[in-house]
């Protein structure tokens, strides 16, 4: 497992309001040699893309690959842009909305680490509210 092809890992598209789509890249229940931490990518649509308010039980942090936007991390707003890393305390409501013409591209690392499926099961839940 020293390196993963992650385009031949399962998706999940999330629709409108909150477009995206998740592929989890390394997690407990995907693989056994990384325990601590899980690893995701993500694609947010163009124009008015984003993700819901929303908090993680440990510290979540986002390299931002592609795409221009800002983020809430509580109260505050701050810009987003590539080569920008996110970090959002355990507990913190947070969000992210993509400006740009061009989809935003970031990784996602959580520690200590969620599995695959709690991942994929909040990014879901959230069309529902």
């Amino acid at each position: 497992m020293p390196v993963i092809n992650t385009f031949n890992l399962k998706s999940v598209q999330i629709p409108a309001p909150y477009e995206r789509v998740i592929r989890v890249l390394l997690a407990p229940d995907t693989q056994d040699d990384v325990k601590g931490m899980s690893v995701s990518h993500a694609i947010i649509a163009p124009r008015e893309g984003k993700t819901d308010f929303h908090k993680h039980p440990g510290v979540e942090m986002m390299y931002i690959i592609s795409g221009k936007g800002e983020c809430h991390i509580g109260d505050k707003v701050f810009p987003l842009e590539p080569d920008t890393l996110m970090v959002v305390p355990a507990g913190i409501m947070h969000d992210m909305r993509n400006y740009s013409d061009e989809t935003m591209k970031l990784v996602a690392m959580f520690i200590p680490a969620e599995t695959s499926k709690e991942i994929y099961a909040r990014a879901e839940e959230a069309v529902k509210h």
